[in-house]
């Protein structure tokens, strides 16, 4: 028998759940438990594992019951409520689509990560299990460091273009983003014991260079930059903006001029803007993004509160791209402005109040789970103004098992046995130490 025994400070009602249920159900939560560790190492390295993995937890949620606590989160847990009902509103979209309905329908799936944090959080109460699911993330990250690695001696010739850009399991610029977690992770550890932990910090360096020397990943070089500055300010204070940010400007400035792939890609983006404002042609990546905005923006207009509906963008972007003679798109590579065309300024509200919810959440943390679920929001907050990242399924299955991860430590719930909760206090040391080494 398990209960879900709420934070009395943080849920005035004190609920208590009681899962009075079998052995069997007891052993179908644990193998959910160990579906949701596997799930950190096989979301950056297979889509087609991290599906099985998924429905295997799903199913481990119904028969063991665990639905019941992600029924009660979502009744007294700020995070999972908002999350649901920014999943319920895109869903709402459905009736007023003009797109098909098989279409429609297969773009609100690309949301489902936010039905599925209430199902991952129930199966992160123990800090031991945040732990190892950070621990496999952690794995598969260096697995693909390794690999990126080891292709930059291959020969450039007879190559292809995932393998000339140094990217294996992912495409560059998912596997950049990836690539980014690692080194906050890295410093993160190496920081917190320097002498004990030195080879964190040679890894965080491995992996900045993979970053901005090997792989032209863009959005990773927004996000390192990001992870940078929280890092810093989260170990320092305000007082470590300074030095975060002369950390930037000196790995730019290296990157400028002693790599090629860094100097190309930033050459482009001054040139492609600068070129925006000249010139009608658009055919490279930025330019063609400055548009898909400038036109997005139009098409919001027609119905600013409620938007399109759900999966419409592509319809209602290519009727306006074949009156002015543009490039067609059923991505505009900006989540904010894929919400506004379709769900209006509701769904981007929403969308953004799930983000500034879930950092009040992180407030109640501390350790890793606190950092690291900022370091996740804060890449996902600015990220999704370049990319339309929850559509991406490596991202979008990312965001939502991370999430489940780390507001897993906010919700206030402890799950325990009867007998371990009537010997020791549910915010027992041995939690408090887990939760702050949660690595």
């Amino acid at each position: 028998m398990y209960i879900v025994d709420r934070n009395l400070k943080s849920v005035d009602s004190g609920v208590v759940l009681d899962l009075k249920r079998s052995s069997f159900k007891d052993q179908i939560c644990q193998v959910g438990v160990l579906l949701s560790i596997a799930t950190g190492f096989s979301i950056p390295i297979s889509t087609s594992l991290t599906s099985i993995l998924s429905f295997g937890i799903l199913v481990c949620w119904i028969i063991s019951g665990q639905y019941r606590v992600s029924w009660e989160l979502l009744k007294n847990n700020r995070v999972v409520a908002v999350s649901v009902t920014l999943f319920g509103f895109l869903a709402v979209g459905l009736l007023y689509t003009p797109e098909s309905l098989s279409v429609a329908s297969r773009n609100l799936f690309k949301y489902r990560q936010f039905i599925l944090i209430p199902v991952y959080l129930s199966f992160f109460f123990d800090p031991m299990s945040r732990r190892r699911g950070i621990q496999m993330f952690e794995l598969a990250l260096i697995v693909t460091l390794i690999g990126s690695i080891c292709y930059a001696f291959l020969p450039v010739g007879s190559v292809d273009g995932d393998i000339y850009n140094r990217s294996i399991f992912k495409n560059r610029i998912t596997q950049n983003i990836l690539m980014s977690f690692l080194v906050y992770l890295a410093a993160w550890k190496f920081w917190e014991h320097p002498k004990q932990r030195w080879y964190y910090g040679v890894l965080a360096l491995i992996a900045t260079y993979n970053v901005v020397a090997m792989v032209p990943g863009r959005s990773g070089y927004v996000a390192l930059a990001i992870l940078i500055c929280l890092l810093m300010y989260q170990k320092m204070g305000y007082k470590g903006l300074f030095p975060a940010t002369i950390c930037i400007v000196l790995v730019g400035f290296l990157s400028y001029y002693q790599s090629q792939t860094f100097q190309g890609r930033i050459d482009q983006v001054v040139t492609e803007i600068n070129k925006y404002s000249v010139s009608e042609e658009r055919q490279n990546g930025v330019d063609l993004r400055l548009e898909f905005y400038e036109n997005s923006l139009q098409l919001a207009k027609l119905n600013p509160l409620f938007g399109s509906g759900s999966g419409s963008f592509g319809l209602k972007y290519r009727e306006l791209a074949q009156q002015n003679g543009q490039i067609a798109t059923a991505n505009p590579h900006n989540e904010y402005v894929m919400l506004l065309v379709q769900n209006g300024l509701i769904g981007v509200c929403l969308f953004a109040s799930f983000f500034w919810v879930a950092w009040r959440a992180t407030r109640k943390m501390a350790g890793l789970d606190r950092d690291f679920g900022q370091a996740v929001l804060a890449v996902y907050v600015v990220v999704c103004l370049v990319n339309s990242l929850m559509l991406d399924t490596t991202e979008g299955n990312l965001f939502g098992f991370l999430m489940g991860l780390t507001m897993a430590a906010a919700s206030g719930s402890i799950v325990e046995s009867v007998d371990e909760l009537a010997s020791e206090p549910p915010s027992s040391n041995k939690d408090q130490h887990f939760i702050s080494d949660a690595a």
